[in-house]
């Protein structure tokens, strides 16, 4: 995986006015924690980190004045619109410890049970995978060209980069291809009958010997 330069300043203010000023200024707060180190508030350029994300980098270098440490990038919080970024975590990382991330699932290729007029679920976007910063894919591809009607990828039949692991069930179904559910045809009269009225409670022998008597 491909590691990019990000230069960041550290900032000493905090607090959602600042954070607010800081953004109409194109700067993008951030935070920097993790291997038991005292957490380092940042500030980024909003242009170069835009970039980092549309790059869908997940591992940067941070240059913060006179230092450098490699981090992942945690979380990126937008707006309600899902197009401004508010702000980023970034964790410190040892490129020789695994990590744990979610890495986005890319399908390829065409469903011979879609051209049979099939309905492609593409039921799981993303997985969690363990494995050393290095490895991370920037996605994991599937071949979808054998997918037939009624067939199904799970998770434990993802080819993934070498000493990596997919966390969570393997079990879980990753994209599958099945005809559409048929909808039950009403009929005029079944429409004008209205629907079922379920009568009150019919009295038992007993009860009926009673009333006789």
């Amino acid at each position: 995986m491909e590691t990019q330069q990000l230069q960041a300043k550290i900032r000493k203010d905090s607090g959602s006015i600042k954070s607010r000023r800081n953004r109409k200024a194109g700067l993008i707060p951030a935070v920097l924690y993790g291997h038991k180190q005292e957490s380092i508030m940042l500030s980024l350029d909003k242009k170069e980190f835009t970039k980092v994300i549309d790059a869908r980098t997940k591992m940067v270098n941070l240059k913060m004045d006179n230092s450098e440490e490699t981090a992942l990038i945690k979380e990126v919080q937008f707006d309600t619109f899902g197009k401004e970024i508010l702000h980023a975590d970034f964790v410190r990382t040892d490129l020789t410890e695994k990590i744990v991330t979610h890495v986005p699932i890319v399908l390829y290729g065409t469903s011979p049970g879609v051209k049979e007029g099939g309905i492609l679920d593409h039921a799981l976007k993303e997985i969690e995978i363990e494995c050393l910063p290095t490895a991370v894919p920037d996605n994991i591809r599937i071949n979808i060209s054998e997918l037939e009607i009624g067939s199904t990828i799970h998770i434990s039949d993802i080819e993934l980069p070498a000493n990596a692991k997919a966390l969570g069930s393997t079990d879980a179904i990753v994209v599958s291809a099945h005809f559409a559910a048929e909808e039950k045809e009403v009929t005029e009269e079944e429409l004008a009958a209205g629907p079922e009225i379920i009568s009150a409670r019919k009295p038992d022998k007993e009860e009926e010997s009673e009333n006789k008597d």
